[in-house]
């Protein structure tokens, strides 16, 4: 059973999409859509904390009303599909390229999440998006697209760090020259993605060439809207 981590907005306005490109193609695989939930990596939005500071965004993102952002969990996330929709719709107007996933992890790997998540921060732990949702033990909804895993570690805040945003792929695939991605840049076959989890964590997190502080998981993307 896997288990809803929330919904994301995306949006191919991101400034930094076409480096990220780069890295893919540069291994050889044609990309038709790059599809992350790394702030950087996909140009997920909105950033609550940046709202709440005032803060102008990095790169230019729909607007949107506060009916809307009064249902997006710290730090981007909605915590439903129907909340995800609205705001979806909004941002649609203003920017077509704006896109809509949802993400779930394999309960197999809750107990570890919440073992570590948890203990850094027991004051806010609850109050983070994806911690919340998961928590909540609910299916995430039916009627999306299967596009891939993504292989990202949590961050404090709420936001995740990708293996793109960690520019890891060239290491993986040195490990792997038979190594696959589909055309969001996502790996296609779970038990290849849990591989590539277990190296960054034990392997690579360990020679310092991974961020050694978070906990890399494999996660499930699930496409809704935009592609």
């Amino acid at each position: 059973m896997e288990y809803s981590g929330g919904y994301f907005l995306l949006s191919a306005a991101s400034a930094n999409q076409p480096f990220y490109l780069t890295q893919v193609d540069d291994g050889g695989f044609h990309l038709e859509k790059l599809i992350s939930m790394d702030e950087e990596v996909g140009g997920v939005f909105p950033n609550i904390f940046d709202i709440w500071a005032d803060r102008k965004p990095k790169r230019p993102t729909p607007v949107l009303s506060k009916s809307v952002l009064d249902k997006v969990f710290v730090s981007m996330v909605f915590g439903t599909l129907e909340d995800a929709l609205e705001g979806y719709r909004e941002a649609r107007a203003q920017e077509p390229s704006v896109s809509l996933i949802g993400i779930s992890l394999d309960e197999k790997y809750l107990p570890d999440f919440h073992d570590w998540r948890d203990p850094i921060n027991d004051e806010t732990g609850e109050g983070e998006g994806v911690v919340y949702c998961l928590k909540k033990k609910q299916p995430t909804s039916s009627g999306g697209i299967f596009a891939g895993y993504d292989i990202a570690g949590y961050e404090l805040g709420g936001r995740f760090l990708s293996f793109l945003g960690n520019h890891l792929f060239k290491d993986y695939l040195a490990l792997d020259p038979n190594l696959s991605i589909n055309k969001y840049g996502l790996f296609p076959e779970l038990q290849s993605a849990e591989a590539l989890a277990r190296y960054t964590n034990e392997v690579l997190a360990e020679q310092g060439m991974a961020e050694e502080d978070l906990m890399w998981l494999p996660w499930k993307i699930t496409i809704y809207e935009g592609f």
